[in-house]
């Protein structure tokens, strides 16, 4: 009886298929929304009916189903018969597909703009042949109310089977990745468009990860220090075999005491003077730095960024923090 509601029939035709008198069929569909405590056949189809179909069992909480179908970001279809109609969507699908009008309207008929994009053939596909489809980062085109969009879904296509086993529909769930994958994309842009700023700057700019190896070196950094900095090596050993840092006074700092050093424990360095030789032939290099810990959404520490200039003549003299311009 259930199955039969699921498959959206009416009374008339399930008395047909079970052999009894339709009076009888509405008595036992008036049961089963007693049963289940639902106010029609219809939430009774979707709420229980697919709850059942989705677990194998009628013990899942009607509520889950509910939220499911009503509440979830995920977007939820069902489509049954070898025509794939639609019989149930959620809240997510619905606005994902311009709240057009779906319900017992073919796949075909609802969305005229996947013609040609494999997505009809994918699905008849899984009905005809009763395996799942899962697909990661779905790319196709559909007009979401504002005109047809491209974008990425990572889809699960899982075929829905009668009490004979046979299949009778297709229950499709997709979560939209569009942001993410465009972010990822945009990753190796946003980096080129961030090297080609530094390199405007007129201060040195050197950018470590969490183990101060150097990761971003601008063009004045590199002027400045006379020497070519090595990507991919520490800041403190490379500081220490080619520059012999020392302080304002002239004392040599060790590793530990480098402004990237103490910015990777949490620390803040506000316009220091350093002294270092660089070059070939050597000379003495008269520096302010900044130095700042970059963190994560979390808080965590996951590099630091130095900011240097270049001071005329010996001395150190003040200057404004170029971190906080």
């Amino acid at each position: 009886m259930l199955a039969r509601l699921v498959r959206g029939l009416e009374n008339k035709k399930i008395a047909a298929e079970l052999g009894i008198a339709e009076q009888s069929a509405k008595e036992h569909v008036s049961s089963l929304l007693a049963k289940f405590d639902v106010p029609n056949r219809t939430t009774l189809a979707i709420e229980v009916g697919m709850g059942f179909e989705l677990t194998g069992g009628f013990g899942l909480d009607r509520s889950w189903i509910s939220q499911l179908f009503r509440g979830a970001e995920m977007q939820i279809c069902v489509m049954r018969g070898p025509d794939l109609r639609y019989e149930a969507v959620n809240d997510a699908f619905r606005k994902a597909t311009g709240d057009r009008p779906l319900i017992g309207r073919t796949m075909r008929e609802a969305f005229p703009e996947l013609a040609g994009q494999g997505i009809f053939e994918q699905v008849e596909r899984v009905y005809a042949t009763g395996e799942p489809d899962i697909q990661h980062e779905r790319t196709s085109s559909w007009d979401r109310g504002r005109g047809v969009e491209r974008r990425s879904v990572d889809l699960v296509l899982q075929p829905l089977r009668a009490e004979d086993g046979r299949v009778n529909g297709v229950l499709s769930l997709a979560v939209d990745v569009t942001e993410l994958v465009g972010a990822r994309e945009r990753g190796p842009i946003v980096r080129e468009e961030l090297a080609a700023i530094l390199d405007l700057v007129p201060t040195g700019v050197i950018v470590t990860d969490d183990a101060a190896l150097i990761v971003r070196v601008n063009r004045a950094a590199q002027r400045i220090a006379r020497t070519p900095f090595d990507l991919g090596r520490p800041l403190g050993e490379q500081a220490a075999d080619t520059f012999g840092i020392r302080d304002a006074t002239g004392r040599p700092l060790a590793p530990t005491e480098l402004p990237v050093a103490r910015a990777l424990r949490g620390e803040t360095v506000d316009g220091e003077g350093l002294r270092f030789v660089g070059g070939d032939p050597p000379e003495e290099v008269v520096v302010r730095a900044w130095s700042r810990p970059v963190r994560d959404a979390g808080g965590q520490i996951r590099g630091a960024i130095l900011v240097f200039s270049e001071q005329s003549g010996s001395t150190c003299s003040s200057g404004a923090d170029p971190l906080r311009t």
